[in-house]
Formats: structure tokens, C-alpha cells, sequence
């Protein structure tokens, strides 16, 4: 099964912060359709660290609270960064830090409103 790079990210918002580890994998082979996931696309799955540790795992151009609220999270802020993660994976730095903030007007109450490199030296 190929998997992807790793790609660590932090998410920041005004009232936490996440730390993650993601990774790409799967897609259209024989033992992904076998278990039920009959896509043609890959999936993304993100390991949370911490005291809360969780898997959360979802085909690419999912919905940010499937795999959040299996998980156990009901954070809008986690939410809405997963979501933003599932649709622009590939542009995701291998070491980053995004950026989430309140907004109403949003699906989950919540909005990116960045994503950047964090230099390594």
C-alpha cells in the first residue's frame, strides 16, 4: 500500500492547539474496496498528539466533522482546519503551522486563515 510523506502541522487557534502528524495513503486498491471504501481517491489520515490522542482518517475532499467527531473531538476549530486538510492536502507544507479563527458566518464557526512553512535549521 503506498503511503505518502509525513507532514507535521501544527493548528493554532485563540483557545488551543493541535499537534499533527498526517500522511496520504491508499486509493483505488483491491483492499480499500474489499473494506468499504470504494473511492477512487486516497485518503488522509491524521494521527492528533497529546493528551487526546486520536486517529482521525477520511477519503480526500471529505467533511472536517466525520472523522473529528468519531474521534471524540466536538471542536469546530479542529473541524474546519481537518476540512481544510482533506481539500488542500498537496499544498500542505512537510512542517507547518496553520492558523484558525472564529468566524460565524463559516460551516463550523471557525475559518483558516493561514497555512506556513516553520523553517528547520
Amino acid at each position: 500500500m503506498p503511503v505518502s510523506v509525513m507532514k507535521f502541522l501544527k493548528v493554532k487557534s485563540p483557545a488551543t492547539s493541535y499537534h499533527l502528524i498526517l500522511f496520504e495513503f491508499g486509493g483505488a486498491e483491491k483492499f480499500f474496496v474489499e473494506k468499504g471504501f470504494s473511492t477512487s481517491l486516497g485518503h488522509v489520515a491524521g494521527i492528533v498528539l497529546g493528551a487526546n490522542s486520536a486517529l482521525l482518517m477520511d477519503t480526500l475532499y471529505g467533511r472536517g466533522d466525520f472523522a473529528v467527531e468519531k474521534a471524540g473531538f466536538a471542536n469546530g476549530d479542529l473541524m474546519a482546519a481537518w476540512e481544510w486538510i482533506l481539500r488542500f492536502y498537496d499544498n500542505l507544507p512537510e512542517n507547518g503551522v496553520m492558523i484558525v479563527e472564529q468566524n460565524a458566518d463559516s460551516c463550523y464557526g471557525w475559518n483558516v486563515k493561514s497555512v506556513e512553512l516553520i523553517e528547520t535549521t
